[in-house]
């Protein structure tokens, strides 16, 4: 179970993780797609449309330092485990620093990755994929990969969540890989963005 934390180091924690991000994103604005967190509401929503509290195994993409992540263990089982992919080592620095969860681990290394995983530790295929990556500042193929390598990971009935400010962008790429793909505003979020729940994965018929 996540370890409770005096509101006090609460708010430290979340300021520390408001720099930085900001930081981070002064000194790679190509990597990093937005200038501050994502909300707590927003990460809520997420964790809902990708049904995580019935959930035993679930992957998140890109966590940055941790905001959707805290959502993620609020609403997973005592007896579920998440597995975080960050390729920002500030983020990878924070994340080990800031969150004290036994069902956490933070693998440094790209979500291209997650087969390996499955293989590993999930066979019959993780139950939902939460993702922030910032996927308009990746060139298409670049993204197409990194999708289809999450269609392959999930089980039958599994979800992939994406957030994304680009309003456009990924929804005709996860229609390549899934065969239903629904979208959401959140406008609680600064700026508000779009969550994109993909289903059914495979090329549409």
């Amino acid at each position: 179970m996540p370890q409770h934390t005096p509101s006090r180091t609460l708010a430290e924690s979340s300021m520390t993780s408001m720099w930085t991000f900001i930081r981070a994103f002064m000194r790679d604005r190509q990597r990093i797609g937005t200038v501050a967190p994502t909300s707590s509401s927003a990460g809520r929503h997420m964790a809902r449309l990708g049904d995580v509290a019935h959930s035993k195994r679930v992957v998140e993409f890109g966590p940055g330092t941790g905001a959707i992540t805290q959502q993620i263990l609020k609403e997973l089982p005592t007896d579920g485990r998440l597995w975080a992919y960050e390729v920002h080592e500030p983020f990878i620095d924070h994340l080990r620093a800031t969150i004290h969860d036994p069902r956490l681990t933070v693998l440094p290394e790209s979500a291209e990755h997650i087969r390996d995983l499955r293989a590993a530790e999930a066979p019959e295929g993780f139950d939902a994929i939460i993702c922030s990556i910032p996927f308009s500042l990746l060139p298409p193929p670049v993204t197409s990969g990194i999708l289809a390598a999450a269609a392959d990971s999930l089980r039958p009935g599994g979800k992939l969540v994406a957030l994304q400010y680009h309003p456009t962008y990924l929804r005709p790429i996860m229609r390549e890989h899934f065969r239903e793909v629904h979208g959401v505003w959140h406008l609680r979020n600064i700026p508000p963005t779009l969550l994109l729940t993909g289903l059914n994965p495979g090329s549409p018929s």
